[in-house]
């Protein structure tokens, strides 16, 4: 699905042009000490305070949310003297603890990455020689003039491996239903469970329909039916 790109760029900032269009470049913020709800709001303001010792154009985090904060197609101070003049954009990943927001974050920086490869004109690939989205461990182990080996570690503790996060590159992740149930708050979602289960517990549906809702499988048509044979069933009852 698309992703508002929120633009805060940061003023003042260098408006300096690349050497050539080669990579984007995928990082994450590397700061075990921010995984907050806030995390996103605190890794921008700080970058955006302190962008003269680096800074990427991108930020994603918070459930979702991308924030623009730097042009693409100009220097960015993110992966080294040697890889800096050739990436078109760099995308940081802020952390969380929250394995359930990680999953949403992730899908809008794999959504982000894939956009802006195709937007510069490079494969939609990861980490192979030639053009191409890259790591910041891709660029210190095959340009130097840096060290990081962002993003691997925390995508792999999080549960992604090297293998899914370059399958997912350059696939993209496949929405296995659009019309899946999502909820913006966790007042809503429980409103909906308990629904549920006092159908289930009038015995109008089995079980099962409990567990799917819990497994974050239900759709939005699912539920529909559900609410439908509610209905039928309390008109029978009179």
């Amino acid at each position: 699905m698309p992703y508002e790109i929120e633009k805060r760029l940061i003023p003042g900032i260098v408006n300096i042009p690349l050497k050539e269009i080669r990579y984007v470049i995928a990082h994450e913020s590397g700061n075990s000490k921010n995984v907050g709800p806030d995390a996103l709001e605190r890794e921008v303001s700080y970058m955006s305070n302190n962008w003269r010792k680096a800074f990427t154009s991108h930020w994603v985090g918070d459930g979702g949310r991308i924030i623009q904060i730097a042009p693409v197609n100009r220097l960015q101070y993110g992966c080294g003297s040697k890889g800096n003049p050739l990436s078109y954009a760099q995308v940081e990943l802020a952390r969380t603890s929250d394995k359930e927001q990680f999953k949403k974050d992730y899908a809008a920086y794999i959504w982000l990455l894939r956009k802006l490869a195709k937007d510069a004109g490079i494969p939609v690939k990861l980490d192979y020689g030639g053009k191409g989205v890259k790591t910041h461990k891709w660029i210190s182990d095959n340009l130097g003039g840096t060290d990081h080996t962002d993003p691997y570690s925390y995508l792999a503790a999080m549960g992604i491996s090297a293998a899914q996060f370059r399958k997912d590159i350059e696939n993209g992740i496949e929405e296995e239903d659009d019309d899946i149930m999502k909820f913006s708050n966790e007042t809503t979602k429980n409103t909906v469970r308990d629904h549920i289960a006092q159908m289930v517990e009038k015995k109008y549906v089995d079980k099962s329909w409990l567990t799917k809702f819990d497994e974050g499988t239900m759709t939005n048509g699912d539920y529909d039916a559900l609410c439908l044979i509610e209905n039928q069933k309390k008109a029978a009852q009179k």
